[in-house]
């Protein structure tokens, strides 16, 4: 595999919702298929503890220092021991061009990424006047579905406002080992029987 063993904390099969997404993110001459972004005003905020709220976060989250990579027989994701969060923080008070300024930038953070070299995301804070920012997440759909998006955005506001964090969410790994139990040709059978009905 491409990964030094150093650098990997673990390893195993994709569940078939992220074979799907990589296999189309693959086909995309762009790369940018599945490649999300949110963008969003914030008034009043306090940039540091802003950025260490996302580091915090992201480092409790195996996913968020996940690539994936080919084998012979089929892909895996590989969790990275450690990543570098990428977390720009730019001042562009007084512009006179602030919004097309924004969505330029915007548009530039929209690209692929090297779905082998996690952290497969980016994020940027640019404060837009005295009391206003505008952050912009850029992340692959690989990595959260919507659902994933709106508890890891919670976990960092919690912890932006000081909450302590729930208890840990099991890791990705034993849902991809619970799957691997699972009888695929009685499934597949029961869900062809409902084509019949």
């Amino acid at each position: 595999l491409p990964v030094p063993l150093a650098e990997t904390a673990d390893l195993y099969p994709l569940g078939p919702m992220q074979r799907g997404l990589l296999y189309h993110s693959m086909l995309d001459d762009a790369g940018t298929a599945y490649v999300n972004q949110l963008r969003v005003d914030i008034e009043g905020l306090d940039e540091q503890r802003f950025a260490e709220a996302w580091h915090a976060t992201a480092e409790r989250h195996p996913i968020l220092r996940t690539g994936f990579v080919q084998d012979d027989a089929q892909p895996l994701q590989w969790v990275a021991r450690q990543v570098a969060l990428p977390f720009e923080r730019l001042d562009w008070r007084g512009r006179a061009d602030l919004a097309q300024a924004l969505d330029a930038y915007a548009q530039a953070q929209h690209r692929a990424f090297d779905l082998s070299r996690p952290p497969l995301l980016r994020l940027a804070l640019i404060r837009s006047g005295e009391r206003s920012h505008h952050f912009v997440w850029t992340r692959h759909h690989l990595l959260l579905d919507g659902w994933g998006t709106s508890q890891l955005l919670g976990e960092v506001l919690a912890r932006y406002h000081g909450a302590p964090p729930a208890p840990a969410p099991r890791p990705y790994r034993d849902y991809i080992a619970w799957l691997g139990g699972r009888d695929a040709a009685a499934h597949e059978r029961y869900w062809l029987s409902l084509i019949h009905i």
